[in-house]
């Protein structure tokens, strides 16, 4: 199991929630992590071994306007380095020996596995499995690039991989989809929050794993609303839990990497730190409304429990489901520029149970179809009908 590019833990706690049967069941699991330290708080008490992924951590910054871009820009940035990366992941796969590349966000893995005896299922949400179009659609609708730049974009991405490809004596791409359609595919999302919903060829949506599981969470005392605020630290995270501490409202927080002396300093009658990660099902059930930066699990896990979302996007990825869930009417969307912004809008959720009526919507129209253990079962029985056809 390997992820590649994309941060905080939305690909490796689903990964681990879809691992821990595999090994239960008798399999040798592993991981590849981008980040180590995320992969020692997600991983490192499940006695799974990880490595470090081979991954670039120089990525091109700008507005993407495809995921061709956003390869050209990341993981396929440059030819000779991309080729070194591709070796590098060709050296773990000769040691580790795996028969099935599960890939989440992790193109130059899956780039290095052409040509090798190993099923390869690429998984995660909407964002990093685009669908089967040349060149690969438009990601900011509201700013446009031509079609010209997009077919630009996607030739340089396309270009690089091929040059590779060849050097590896693997067999080349006709499309830059085919890195993701020549494999078997598990789509851990919602039709809610899939970017390129209408874009697809008879999709099936898997929903989303269930989670790691998690301390239950211990809410401040007193009458306020229950919200819960996690997230990745941006520059003004202080000025923006101090203004909803203000509220009266009983916020729980879990921000991973955030300063000691910044929770010393904002922890108050109203406002509890967590420590580590906490119960997703205990949460969904018992907050009111969420307010998050990023988390694609996390936003997924709040609208199938019918809990309204503010959400405060630091990259596109999460503004895309951003502008899904609000378009969607189950919550909202702030720049984290203006703190009071933030607290006005987390407020018009908790009153107005419009907000909330949509959210229980979108919740009744899953139960029973589409669900964490059902999700978890069609990719035990894909991973168990592979493990069948391995050499």
């Amino acid at each position: 199991m390997v992820w590649e590019l994309g941060a905080g833990y939305g690909h490796l706690a689903p990964l681990l929630s879809l691992a821990q049967p595999l090994k239960a069941q008798g399999h040798t699991v592993m991981f590849a992590a981008r980040d180590l330290n995320g992969a020692e708080a997600v991983l490192g008490a499940s006695g799974i071994p990880y490595f470090q992924a081979p991954a670039n951590f120089n990525p091109r910054r700008g507005n993407m306007h495809s995921y061709a871009e956003i390869l050209a820009g990341t993981a396929f940035n440059e030819t000779d380095e991309l080729t070194g990366r591709a070796h590098a992941w060709r050296g773990l796969y000769a040691l580790l020996e795996p028969d099935i590349l599960v890939a989440d966000h992790s193109p130059t893995a899956l780039l290095a596995a052409r040509g090798l005896p190993i099923h390869c299922v690429a998984t995660g949400n909407g964002f990093v499995l685009p669908p089967e179009l040349s060149p690969l659609p438009e990601l900011r609708s509201w700013e446009p690039a031509t079609q010209e730049e997009l077919e630009h974009h996607e030739s340089v991405a396309l270009e690089r991989a091929n040059t590779v490809l060849a050097r590896l004596s693997a067999p080349g791409l006709a499309h830059l989809h085919e890195l993701i359609s020549s494999t078997h595919r598990a789509l851990f999302t919602l039709k809610e929050l899939d970017n390129y919903a209408g874009l697809r060829r008879d999709p099936e949506y898997w929903g989303v794993p269930p989670g790691p599981g998690g301390a239950p969470p211990h809410w401040p005392g007193g009458e306020g609303k229950r919200v819960f605020f996690y997230g990745q630290p941006f520059d003004k995270l202080a000025d923006v839990l101090r203004e909803m501490a203000k509220t009266g409202h009983r916020i729980l927080v879990y921000v991973p990497r955030l300063a000691a002396e910044t929770r010393a300093a904002l922890q108050s009658e109203h406002m509890r730190f967590a420590d580590t990660l906490l119960d997703m099902g205990v949460l969904g059930r018992e907050c009111d409304c969420a307010v998050m930066t990023n988390g694609h699990g996390t936003t997924a896990a709040m609208l199938l429990a019918g809990k309204p979302i503010l959400l405060l996007p630091q990259h596109l990825e999460m503004l895309l489901i951003a502008k899904a869930v609000e378009r969607n009417g189950a919550g909202l969307v702030a720049t984290t520029e203006k703190p009071g912004i933030v607290t006005e809008k987390m407020t018009r959720l908790l009153q107005d149970e419009g907000f909330s009526q949509k959210a229980h919507v979108i919740a009744e129209s899953y139960r029973g179809k589409v669900g964490p253990e059902q999700a978890s079962r069609n990719f035990q029985a894909l991973i168990t009908r592979l493990a069948a056809e391995a050499p």
